[in-house]
């Protein structure tokens, strides 16, 4: 071979004089081609092998001598034509190219029979591209992932065929399964609670710390006081999240002992701070005082009407809780609803268990806080009921002799018929109330000591006027003493309703 092939440029024509002077194709073509025979005595020209190539008619450009060609045509034939030496891999790389164009389908021809079983695999080649770079060198081309190949096409139609796995190849495995979220030192809750800590804490609002950040337009932003870190902590217990629809039950036999009251501040304080979705229930037996101190409606519905329509909502996928506002009476920015019971004197009758179950499943499922106020009579089958239903009691009681020993009786039977042995106190909190300006500290002394060993914390409330009276409860007539004193009890019942169990359901 001569220098001047070593140096020929590797163009597409130099590939096709290549193929058509040495390579010989011997693959079966798809349909019968039409055979061109070169001039005699002569090689296929570059022009003749493009045309008969462009045709699809590769067999047509490779020359079939009748007879073995002696030595000296043979050396003539191969000096007429300037030959340049390509690299193996590019050599088979063509007649690659030139056996899959003879194979491929002509126009018309969608046969729907079944294609020709495949030639087993070449062994694999390393396929080499030209890139135009400073050295004129070659590169390796990428070579696809046939585990990341679609599902090809029969011509003529029929079932797409997926790729044949490569032999010893895998799809990726997905990661490691690590530890359970959160478990250890390293997990997520680990984080969060670790940057939680190193957060900055939020300025101050209060008092004269707050107004230095004002005055100093943020420049100077002490730390809050106790008083208003206490005062922060609370409200976020009360806007805790809670596992489920909870109930909370205020009991006391005695009247006068601020169970009506206590449903009504409990209500308006969760309500407030946790923006709705909570239902206050007078579940008297007879008539309570639930909705006379409340904020009236359009309307003089009671438990009573709710009973007797209460299959529009216990069997209706459509019902909705506005549709509730029929029967209930909403406390407008205090953010929750009431149920007063039956108010009617000519009715007769009472609300049984049964009704007392339908009635909690039914706010229950449109409320996720539930407070009911009970009656005066322990024995009565809607207060037992309620009773049992409750994820929390709340005991209610004044700094008062006869208040205490009823509320003391009360425990004493429901330990004994109810809960059992040794369950009632961690279910129970007490609100120890005062009934007038100033009390007698050694009675409220030996009340705290006696109720805190009976139940789970005793939370103090003040006295305020604006309750005594016993009408409408106007809740910005309460002294800011009285608001951050429930602010604190119903963080406490919060607390008491995320560390208990779900005994009830």
């Amino acid at each position: 071979m001569t220098d001047d092939a070593d140096e020929l440029p590797l163009t597409g024509d130099a590939f096709r004089v290549r193929a058509a002077t040495t390579q010989r194709v011997t693959a079966p073509p798809v349909l019968p081609p039409a055979r061109v025979q070169p001039p005699a005595g002569e090689g296929a020209s570059a022009e003749a092998v493009e045309e008969a190539t462009a045709a699809g008619d590769i067999e047509a450009a490779v020359p079939e001598p009748a007879a073995e060609p002696d030595a000296p045509q043979e050396e003539e034939r191969a000096s007429a034509t300037p030959v340049p030496q390509l690299p193996g891999p590019v050599q088979a790389q063509v007649a690659e190219t030139m056996r899959a164009r003879r194979e491929e389908p002509r126009e018309g021809d969608y046969s729907l029979a079944a294609p020709a079983p495949a030639a087993p695999p070449a062994p694999p080649v390393h396929e080499y591209t030209p890139f135009a770079d400073a050295g004129g060198l070659y590169s390796p081309a990428p070579v696809p992932d046939p585990r990341m190949a679609g599902p090809a096409l029969v011509a003529g139609g029929g079932e797409p065929v997926l790729p044949p796995p490569v032999p010893g190849s895998r799809l990726p495995e997905p990661y490691p399964s690590g530890p359970a979220a959160g478990a250890g030192e390293t997990g997520f809750r680990a984080f969060q609670e670790a940057a939680s800590a190193q957060a900055p804490a939020a300025p101050a609002e209060w008092g004269w710390r707050g107004l230095l950040r004002r005055v100093s337009g943020g420049l100077v932003a002490p730390a809050m006081g106790q008083a208003e870190a206490a005062h922060r902590a609370a409200v976020a217990g009360v806007q805790s999240s809670l596992a489920g629809p909870k109930t909370i039950v205020f009991v006391n036999p005695k009247g006068g002992a601020t169970t009506t009251t206590s449903t009504l501040m409990a209500g308006k304080t969760f309500g407030t701070l946790r923006g709705g979705g909570v239902v206050a229930w007078d579940n008297n037996e007879t008539r309570g005082t639930l909705g006379a101190r409340a904020r009236s409606a359009g309307h003089w519905n009671t438990a009573r009407e709710l009973l007797d329509n209460i299959d529009l909502f216990e069997h209706s996928a459509t019902a909705r809780i506005g549709d509730l506002g029929l029967y209930l009476r909403g406390q407008g920015g205090a953010h929750f609803d009431v149920l007063a019971s039956d108010e009617r004197p000519e009715v007769t009758g009472h609300i049984d268990a049964r009704e007392v179950a339908r009635l909690h499943r039914l706010f229950e499922r449109f409320y996720r806080l539930v407070l009911i106020d009970t009656g005066n009579n322990m024995r009565a089958p809607n207060w037992l009921e309620a009773v049992r239903r409750a994820d929390l009691l709340v005991v209610t009681t004044t700094v008062r002799e006869d208040s205490a020993s009823s509320a003391l009786w009360m425990l004493d039977a429901l330990e004994k018929s109810v809960f059992g042995p040794g369950r009632l106190k961690e279910r129970t909190l007490t609100l120890l109330t005062a009934p007038a300006p100033s009390v007698d500290e050694s009675m409220r002394a030996m009340m705290i000591n006696m109720f805190g060993a009976r139940t789970r914390a005793v939370l103090p409330i003040p006295y305020d006027a604006a309750l005594v009276s016993g009408g409408v409860v106007n809740y910005d007539r309460l002294s800011p003493a009285t608001h951050n004193a429930w602010l604190f009890a119903c963080a406490a019942m919060a607390e008491a309703l995320t560390e208990l169990p779900d005994l009830t359901r």
